[in-house]
């Protein structure tokens, strides 16, 4: 099975330069150079990568719970807890459709709230009962080859920023920022 410490080693094996190979899982890989890296990147990426393209390998569908608020938008009848392993809600759904064949949208709105003494980021909607279909963040075990690919190319490139600080690399990231800005002031507009 897949963990999360075979993503990271084969980041680190991307960037190459010999450099040795991290143990541990996440968040707590070991204390070499690329580990305390690791500690602070893994989570960042693997969410950055899952909600910019909302693999549906990550789908997962869950009742809310209620946060004991008062919507404070008005036209809001309920405010729900934002699920605690949910990276990104895709959309609330009722426990049962009237027409299955012909769903009827949920409105719905994510914010924040002071929620037992402590801000919280929350869902306000008129649904009564609400299910949320949402991005989880299931274990590495259960990735898509894709995304898989995906999250070791991000932590590559990140790692390779991070330990390696090569000069000519930082040199080569302002040079292809430099092109980009030159390639758009000369578009004839």
């Amino acid at each position: 099975m897949t963990t999360s410490n075979d993503i990271a080693n084969q980041a680190i094996n991307y960037i190459g330069d010999n450099q040795p190979f991290v143990t541990g899982q996440a968040p707590t890989f070991d204390n070499s150079t690329a580990g305390k890296v690791l500690q602070k990147i893994y989570a960042p990426c693997v969410a950055t990568v899952q909600r910019q393209w909302g693999w549906d390998a990550s789908r997962n569908t869950a009742a809310l719970t209620l946060s004991g608020n008062t919507p404070p938008l008005p036209g809001y009848l309920y405010e729900y807890l934002y699920p605690p392993n949910g990276i990104e809600v895709w959309q609330l759904v009722p426990t049962a459709l009237s027409d299955p064949n012909n769903p009827l949208p949920v409105n719905w709105s994510v914010g924040n709230n002071v929620v037992n003494g402590n801000q919280t980021k929350v869902i306000w909607t008129n649904l009564q009962n609400a299910l949320a279909t949402y991005n989880n963040n299931p274990s590495e075990g259960t990735w898509d080859p894709l995304f898989r690919e995906a999250v070791v190319r991000l932590l590559a490139s990140e790692l390779a920023i991070a330990i390696a600080g090569k000069p000519d690399t930082s040199q080569l990231y302002l040079e292809s920022g430099s092109a980009f800005e030159q390639a758009a002031e000369a578009r004839p507009d």
